[in-house]
């Protein structure tokens, strides 16, 4: 008798039994578990019942088949084909695996990003509160090297407890001392008398240094070097520049890498830099003034590149050294801490300009309608003036070569003369042909002429300081410009033979006397960014320009 395997459970039967109803066989304990459950038949929808079922006596019993093994070609495929199988499931497991572990450490990388990004703002936050609580322990006390000074001083009795509303005798909102408010006492004024006395002599009698730029250099002046990646790209912009424009004395040795090729730039972003023109290398760099406008920096030229000024929209004039370590090739500059902070305005700095004479003193213009007189090796203060017949704010100052005679330009037009010793106006000049604020202003190294620019007008005015009148104007726009636009900068060249005007985007150079134009060039390109700054070099042999929004410095020459 031959037996067919159960239907449900694909072995055979240990107990069979059989359908009285359809003849198919069962194993006992699966069809009574299944009829309990439905009531009907596995293979039909036959009702089922336990009296249904007949059991079968098989003789002999009946042997289970053995299992298959590896002695067979199907057996062996067989377990190939699982062991395969499982390889696939534990591949795609472990791929599975894999996409999770790649996108956990994508996420923990971004987060790591994230968190170093918040920690360099929160360094930045940091510094910037320092700078903040310095600047304010400065404007309620003294800074430290004062304060050192000062207790190494004798005082008179009493004077250590003297205090006025709750501050120290000598303190005020601004940062003042006494010696802030006194005006210029006679020491100063000697000094300055003493300085214009030789100042005047030397210029008589100074000729163009030989080996100045002849007309045809000048004409043929193309772009010589780029220097580029200055300042930030979140707030770019150069906004001020400078170079060691007085040519170094006879018995200096100079070379490519000597002070007068450097530039020292002001940016949008409150970061100074100092850079070699001729090899594009970054000789220091320092967060002047933390995220606020540098308006103006300026060599002290008799420093021969140690020192310089600047000024800033936080209401303050800054006193730099430029540090040297090592000798030769090993030599290395740095900038550390502002020697000096000059405290005392309430409004944006705009403007400075550093006395011709030692580097002692220099004239500050400000937003707030007075401009000041600054003793730079005190960092003080010595007079601060408005006009009384104006309110207008002060936007640009210029010192005369002789060092008596200050000029500021103002928010509406108004040129005026001062007298420093005095601070007294002694001149007033205003023109129809400036249009807007007064940008820049230039005295001649010959003493007598001067020229003046602003913000809306392409006019250049020339000046006779002998006869206080205007002797030619200049029109500096671009006959191919397509708008008319302000004049950012005008500059007289050390040997006072050529005069630079930067008119949107292009700069011109053009002769004394007859003011025809030998040069003019575009340092961004036809319709590109307007220039903000720019200097003649030694000799005039060069010019440094900066652009508005650039973070670049182009230097033309010959």
């Amino acid at each position: 008798m031959q037996l067919n395997f159960f239907l449900v459970s694909g072995e055979p039967p240990s107990d069979p039994v059989v359908s009285r109803k359809t003849g198919f066989l069962y194993e006992r304990r699966l069809i009574l578990k299944f009829i309990a459950d439905s009531g009907k038949e596995p293979n039909t929808d036959h009702e089922l019942s336990e009296e249904d079922l007949i059991t079968l006596h098989a003789l002999p019993k009946i042997v289970k088949p053995r299992p298959p093994t590896i002695n067979s070609i199907p057996s062996l495929l067989l377990l190939l084909q699982n062991e395969y199988d499982s390889s696939a499931l534990e591949t795609y497991t472990l791929k599975k695996q894999l996409l999770q572990l790649r996108q956990e450490l994508s996420n923990a990388l971004y987060e790591n990003d994230a968190a170093k990004r918040v920690i360099a703002r929160l360094v930045r936050e940091r510094d910037a509160a320092r700078e903040n609580l310095a600047a304010v322990s400065a404007a309620v006390g003294v800074v430290p090297q004062q304060q050192q000074q000062q207790e190494n001083q004798p005082q008179e009795p009493g004077a250590e407890d003297m205090d006025v509303d709750g501050e120290k005798a000598g303190d005020n909102d601004e940062g003042e001392d006494d010696d802030a408010i006194a005006g210029v006492n006679k020491e100063i004024a000697a000094k300055l008398d003493a300085a214009n006395a030789q100042l005047t002599k030397t210029r008589k009698k100074r000729k163009p240094p030989a080996g100045t730029a002849t007309l045809e250099e000048i004409g043929a002046f193309s772009a010589k070097t780029e220097i580029p990646s200055l300042h930030s790209t979140t707030n770019p912009g150069v906004a001020t520049l400078d170079v060691l424009s007085t040519p170094p004395p006879q018995q200096q040795e100079t070379s490519e890498s000597d002070t007068e090729n450097w530039v020292v730039t002001g940016g949008n972003d409150g970061t100074i830099i100092i850079t070699n023109k001729s090899s594009g290398a970054q000789i220091a760099s320092v967060k002047a003034h933390g995220a606020k406008k540098v308006t103006k920096v300026a060599w002290i030229e008799n420093s021969r590149g140690s020192a310089f000024i600047s000024s800033s929209v936080d209401h303050t004039v800054k006193l730099w050294n430029v540090k040297e370590d090592g000798a030769g090739d090993d030599r290395k500059w740095s900038l550390g801490k502002a020697s000096n902070v000059i405290k005392g305005h309430t409004a944006e700095v705009s403007d400075v300009a550093v006395h011709p004479s030692c580097g002692e003193y220099a004239v500050s213009a400000s937003l707030d309608s007075t401009w000041a007189f600054l003793d730079l090796e005190r960092g003080v203060q010595v007079s601060k003036t408005s006009h009384p017949d104006g309110k207008e704010a002060y936007t640009s100052v210029a010192i005369h070569p002789d060092g008596l005679i200050a000029a500021t330009g103002t928010t509406d037009s108004v040129v005026r003369m001062w007298d420093l010793k005095s601070t007294k106006d002694v001149g007033t000049f205003k023109d129809q042909q400036h249009a807007g604020r007064i940008t820049s202003m230039s005295f001649s190294e010959n003493g007598y002429l001067f020229a003046t620019a602003s913000a809306d007008s392409s006019i250049v005015k020339l000046w006779d300081l002998r006869k206080l009148e205007n002797i030619y104007s200049i029109d500096a726009a671009s006959a191919s410009s397509k708008k008319k636009t302000g004049v950012y900068k005008v500059a007289f060249d050390y040997g006072a033979g050529y005069l630079g005007v930067a008119c949107g985007d292009t700069v011109s150079v053009f002769k004394n006397k007859t003011w025809d134009e030998i040069v003019k060039f575009t340092p961004f390109g036809e319709g590109g960014s307007s220039v903000s700054d720019f200097k003649f070099g030694a000799y005039s042999k060069w010019i440094a320009t900066a652009g508005v929004g650039e973070r670049k410095v182009v230097v033309y020459g010959v």
